[in-house]
């Protein structure tokens, strides 16, 4: 089995924001799993539904390896992934936003906040830079359902968090991100999906 060195990331995380299931499925068949589940997660949802031959025992596996793992996020990505093998609709709402700028958003690393999230889009913004409906101001014809706002949680790295492997965290944010989604009833979609 080949590690996973930036080239190889740096395509799954592409593959991830663009819903490129085959791509994914590609980088995730030849690689171990457990350092990239959140992302290889996102790739095999994309590829179980895009009928991506081999997907659906990569995406068992990963279901597996996510619930043995157990960290933020890993629950929430394994029943979607049961859920697009099971091809049943889990009633979440999808959002294309992406869980990396989302994560940043989160801990703090785009700014103090607050932030909203265009549902619609899935940008996230400063709320100093954005509409005036998504503010509160909001006239008779702004969809007032478009927008969730979002407040920074207290930065600092985890216990158990290696501080000189920026992946790890990447990980672990990208899982926060999720779970703090689906708080809310919402999953992440690629955008243009």
């Amino acid at each position: 089995m080949t590690d996973w060195d930036e080239g190889a990331l740096g395509g799954l995380r592409a593959a991830a924001s663009l819903g490129s299931g085959a791509a994914g499925a590609e980088l995730v068949r030849t690689r171990p799993l457990e350092p990239v589940l959140q992302y290889a997660g996102d790739v095999l949802v994309a590829a179980v539904g895009q009928s991506v031959p081999g997907a659906q025992p990569l995406a068992e596996k990963c279901v597996q390896a996510l619930n043995a793992r157990g960290e933020a996020g890993d629950r929430e990505l394994a029943d979607e992934l049961a859920q697009a093998l099971g091809g049943a609709d889990d009633g979440f709402a999808r959002v294309p936003v992406d869980l990396g700028e989302l994560a940043g958003a989160l801990h703090g690393r785009l700014g103090d906040g607050p932030f909203v999230i265009d549902l619609a889009r899935g940008d996230v913004l400063p709320l100093s830079e954005a509409p005036d409906e998504a503010s509160g101001e909001l006239g008779p014809d702004d969809d007032r359902e478009r927008w969730l706002t979002l407040v920074p949680e207290a930065a600092g790295p985890a216990a158990d968090e290696p501080p000189d492997d920026p992946f790890v965290r990447e990980e672990r944010e990208r899982g926060k991100a999720r779970l703090w989604l689906a708080a809310y009833g919402l999953r992440p979609s690629p955008r243009g999906l």
